[in-house]
């Protein structure tokens, strides 16, 4: 009992730290995992602020000479003014564009590191369920264990009790069958006598009776083997026995249902 006690509990305290050791490495790499990543974009973002913007080219006109007056028409400056907005409009749209592309990629990081989270937390769930299901398993093989060396023992215990039993009968047969036939040598050669020595024994008193003839009638009417007529006194008492102990006398009185009488000792 107490080696098998000793064995699950040592088997328990072995898988919890297999367990613990995992869950230790797990923790570790998801943790030097998520610092990478997390390195990563920094160093993404950081990068992209030291950019410098490409300034919009300007093609200024150096004016050499003195223009003459209304030497330029109207029609030039209006096409001059369109070609610098076309010019300025086109480097502001490239900011903008790099912008969405860091947001974009930043949102597809923050995506990667809850999936690794999520991994993780399932991960780490799985493994004390299986925790959890090795200690029952080992808890149910105890109990088996215990259950099973007590069913034995009352099966031993129930065995031992019927030997016990068997062999009190067989003791009881005897001592009867040795009783019957001293009975019986008794009775041929004193059938109807008074016994005036007994041997020292457990007897069952049934009657004490003044005449000898009620006496006598008393015997036959219990048809019973090693029943004596004992005089004490003035009176002839009916005896069966002997027993050798008091607990043989009253198993003898319920067996033949002996309600009148008790047991005494000569």
């Amino acid at each position: 009992m107490d080696q098998d006690l000793k064995d699950a509990i040592k088997r328990i305290e072995e898988v919890k730290n297999r367990q613990e050791k995992i869950e230790r490495i797990i923790i570790f790499l998801s943790g030097i995992f998520i610092v990478i990543v997390f390195a990563i974009i920094g160093i993404y973002l950081y990068s992209g602020k030291d950019k410098t913007v490409s300034e919009p080219e300007v093609n200024i006109v150096a004016e050499s000479a003195p223009k003459p007056v209304n030497s330029v028409s109207n029609e030039q400056k209006i096409q001059e003014q369109e070609i610098s907005k076309s010019q300025t409009a086109i480097p502001q749209t490239k900011p903008e564009q790099e912008t969405e592309k860091e947001n974009k990629k930043e949102i597809a990081d923050k995506e990667v590191i809850k999936k690794l989270e999520e991994k993780t937390v399932s991960q780490v769930t799985a493994i004390k369920l299986e925790k959890k299901t090795e200690e029952k398993q080992i808890a149910e093989k105890s109990e088996k264990t215990v259950s099973s060396k007590q069913v034995r023992k009352e099966n031993n215990q129930k065995t031992k009790k019927t030997e016990v039993k068997k062999e009190d009968k067989k003791i009881a047969k005897k001592t009867e069958k040795v009783d019957k036939k001293k009975t019986l040598k008794s009775q041929k050669n004193n059938s109807s006598s008074v016994v005036s020595k007994l041997p020292s024994g457990y007897y069952i008193q049934i009657g004490a009776l003044s005449s000898l003839t009620n006496a006598e009638k008393l015997k036959k009417k219990l048809n019973l083997p090693n029943v004596y007529i004992h005089k004490e006194g003035k009176l002839y008492k009916v005896l069966i026995g002997s027993f050798k102990n008091r607990k043989e006398a009253y198993e003898f009185k319920k067996k033949h249902k002996l309600s009148k009488g008790f047991v005494r000792k000569l």
